[in-house]
């Protein structure tokens, strides 16, 4: 049997060069990932005095935007990515090659030969070079270049002597040796831009050898719509051998033709009965050359072939490790969605698109672990609490190499999925929810039982500097929190408390501190944690031992999210914090003194920050130990002042980008003076300063996988030390003034100004004020 080609050009004018130019300016781009370079390993340390450094290639250029075959493909992506087809054989089964062309020289296999006599390869007709040009023409500034432009060409000829003086012809078993020889040459791809009636049975068995040996085989689809025959529905008998599964086992793609704005050329065969073997590529007045060197444009289905062809050798030259079901599956997964959508019997899969090809497809892992990893907001971590913004971390995240579902290794900055919560207003909630204190008591020789509670009420006015005015006028009141406490024996006391943490039930029993607070902006030192919890159980025991008293609490409950809306929306069952804590507390003269320790267990949070599996960080313990001083100076005079400071482990997890961490150091203080009967009698004004809970420092250690090796398939690593200190320090100053009114409740004035919420220096200060009206029931 014999194939013949079909194929219209025209000669380059001045007018459409610039035409084509400026319609592919706007070609080109790439993504948010590029993929690592194969067989790359961690650099080695940059020699002194440092040389000076090779300039980048540049590709998005005037010979780029007249390859019109690699620009609407996107092939700049591959480009940019490092990918250009260097080491890749592209087999062109045709009328042979212009081998005294530049743009094939040092690139074409010694396995190259005329297999239909012994003419050698140079082409006489042109088919076969302005084919393999589409491929492979090189980037040398001159004319157009291919777009595997650094693949080696394996040139086999297989038109029947003397037959394209009229029209080339080549038979199957011509073929048929070529496609062995090009297997046995190591080929990649094979490009056959033939068409004709179904292959022979010799030619059948060279497919499937080929096919079996993972060599990927591009036919075009025909240009039958051209000729009228109305055999234009579906492709060319000869592509229709695709839909064999046991010669093609899926591994022939049958090539489409396109113009530049995306519609099927009118000559071009359709997918038809095909669909799952059809990908379509510019195929329309695509630039390329003749047999003499000469640029012209050319029409065909045989020209969206070797579009194909070179697209399957860049991403064979990127990612060497994907095998040739893989290469398709990529190329047909990616391709642009045209006509009906979904796959359709006008544009099968689509349209060729390198630019989604080379993205990351699926979802990505890092690199060397199995651990999913993505960099969605807050898919790696939600920073707030004592850590503030993390300080390095972000940093550390910017070069990551991770693995798409294919295995293709990609650098990606992971910095996105670090999310911070915003620290919440401190005036915002004290408008939402204020706490006043109601308790009750009875004893009897010795022995007592007592109860106190924390009842919501509702502001009246509050003035913030970005909140506006929120006015309210609510008699709704209810309890929040509270605590029940007992002496058993003398001297012996026991205490349940629901809403607070085992410190605050430990102070309360000691009285050493109330639950209340007339601040509003500026929180506890020994309480402000930044750890979100609710469903807060707490039980202590204390014993009076002379002057002091010893008490011993423990307690539990439940980290909440820090971001609403987001994955980390959750009340986390099973990730509970658990409270532990112990207490002198005694009266010295007009002081009186508590120091506390006190432990914290988390489960899925760190000190209010939350991490991941693939950061490694999801548990940790922290101690801390606070002084708890005050003193009645006279006169209506009081000082008082709190410090905590805490040393948190990190539970570090295997798999995540955290190795290894040191203890983290924190602190928090608050100095306190109020003066009573100010202005009236029972009236008080207090000032505090206060710094809530911080992460002051402690080194975590990241091995960071910076490259990748896709012949061992493993990753080489970069360790790097960075500090969860965070850029700011909050700072907050506030003056509280409390009027009683005649037995009825409280009228109290705040004013107050943070600096750095939330630890982040980036924010702008809060400043605000409030008048609280506080009603008795």
């Amino acid at each position: 049997m014999r194939r013949h080609v079909r194929t219209r050009y025209r000669r380059l004018t001045a007018v459409s060069t610039l035409c084509l130019a400026a319609f592919l300016a706007a070609c080109g781009g790439g993504g948010g990932t590029r993929p690592v370079a194969p067989g790359t390993v961690t650099p080695p340390p940059t020699p002194t005095p440092t040389p000076t450094p090779t300039p980048s290639p540049v590709y998005d250029t005037l010979e780029y935007s007249r390859s019109n075959a690699a620009a609407s493909a996107g092939a700049i992506a591959a480009y940019q990515d490092g990918a250009t087809g260097a080491g890749v054989k592209i087999a062109v089964i045709d009328s042979g090659v212009d081998i005294q062309s530049a743009e094939f020289a040092g690139r074409i296999d010694p396995a190259s030969r005329d297999i239909a006599g012994s003419r050698g390869i140079d082409d006489t007709d042109g088919h076969g070079t302005s084919v393999s040009a589409v491929a492979l023409a090189a980037k040398n500034d001159s004319g157009m270049h291919g777009l595997a432009f650094d693949a080696t060409l394996i040139a086999l000829r297989t038109d029947t002597p003397g037959s394209c003086e009229d029209k080339c012809s080549h038979s199957d078993n011509n073929i048929a040796s070529a496609i062995d020889t090009a297997v046995a040459a190591g080929a990649r791809v094979i490009n056959m831009s033939l068409g004709g009636s179904a292959p022979s049975s010799r030619l059948r068995t060279a497919l499937a050898n080929a096919t079996a040996a993972g060599v990927i085989v591009v036919i075009s689809a025909g240009n039958e719509k051209e000729a009228g025959a109305g055999g234009d529905t579906n492709p060319d008998p000869f592509a229709q051998i695709a839909a064999n599964s046991s010669i093609a086992r899926g591994r022939i793609i049958i090539a489409g033709s396109v113009n530049g704005s995306d519609a099927l050329s009118n000559f071009s065969n359709r997918a038809g009965s095909y669909a799952a073997y059809y990908l379509a590529t510019l195929g329309e007045g695509v630039r390329s050359i003749d047999e003499t060197g000469t640029g012209r444009l050319f029409w065909g289905t045989s020209y969206a072939a070797p579009g194909i062809s070179g697209a399957v050798a860049l991403l064979a030259d990127a990612f060497p490790s994907l095998s040739a079901d893989e290469i398709i599956d990529i190329l047909f997964r990616t391709a642009r969605d045209a006509g009906t959508a979904g796959d359709d019997a006008v544009f099968g899969q689509g349209i060729l698109d390198l630019i989604r090809a080379f993205s990351p497809i699926g979802g990505t892992s890092l690199a060397g672990s199995s651990v999913p990893v993505t960099s969605d907001a807050g898919s790696l971590a939600v920073l707030g609490g004592a850590l503030g913004d993390g300080g390095d971390l972000t940093g550390t995240l910017s070069d990551v190499v991770v693995l798409d579902s294919y295995g293709r290794a990609y650098v990606a900055d992971l910095a996105a999925g670090v999310s911070r919560a915003a620290p919440a207003p401190r005036l915002a909630a004290a408008l939402q929810t204020n706490t006043e204190e109601a308790r009750d008591a009875f004893g009897v020789a010795g022995y007592s039982l007592s109860w106190n509670a924390a009842v919501s009420t509702r502001p009246w006015l509050g003035l913030a500097q970005s909140g506006g005015i929120d006015a309210r006028a609510d008699a709704d009141a209810s309890i929040t929190r509270g605590f029940v406490t007992g002496s058993v024996t003398p001297g012996t006391g026991v205490g349940f408390a629901a809403g607070y943490g085992a410190d605050d039930l430990l102070a309360s029993m000691a009285g050493t501190r109330a639950p209340g607070s007339r601040f509003i902006a500026s929180g506890d030192a020994l309480r402000d944690d930044g750890v979100s919890i609710a469903g807060t159980r707490a039980a202590a025991v204390s014993q009076r031992i002379g002057g002091w008293t010893f008490g011993m609490a423990a307690g539990t409950g439940e980290t909440q999210s820090l971001r609403p809306g987001s994955a980390w929306d959750r009340r986390r069952s099973g990730d509970a914090v658990q409270l532990f804590a112990a207490s002198a507390s005694r009266r010295i003269g007009a002081s009186d003194v508590s120091v506390t320790w006190s432990r914290l267990d988390e489960s899925g949070s760190i000190l209010g920050a939350e991490g991941s599996a693939a950061l490694g960080l999801t548990r940790a313990s922290s101690n801390f130990l606070g002084l708890d001083w005050a003193m009645d100076a006279g006169h209506g005079w009081r000082i008082a002042a709190q410090a905590r400071g805490g040393l948190t482990r990190l539970d570090v997890a295997s798999g995540g980008l955290i190795s290894g961490a040191d203890a983290l150091r924190s602190l928090a203080f608050a100095f306190d003076v109020t003066k009573s009967g100010v202005v009236a009698r029972g009236d008080a004004i207090s000032m505090r300063i206060a710094q809530p809970l911080r992460v002051e420092g402690g080194a975590l250690r990241a091995d960071i996988p910076t490259s990748y090796d896709y012949e061992t398939e493993t990753a080489g690593y970069t360790r790097r030390t960075f500090t969860l200190a965070p850029s700011g320090r909050e700072i907050s100053v506030e003056a509280a003034w409390s009027l009683p009114l005649a037995g009825l409740g409280h009228l109290d004035t705040n004013l107050f100004w943070r600096r750095d919420p939330g630890h982040i220096a980036s924010l702008d200060d809060d400043i605000g004020a409030a008048l609280r009206l506080r009603a008795r029931f």
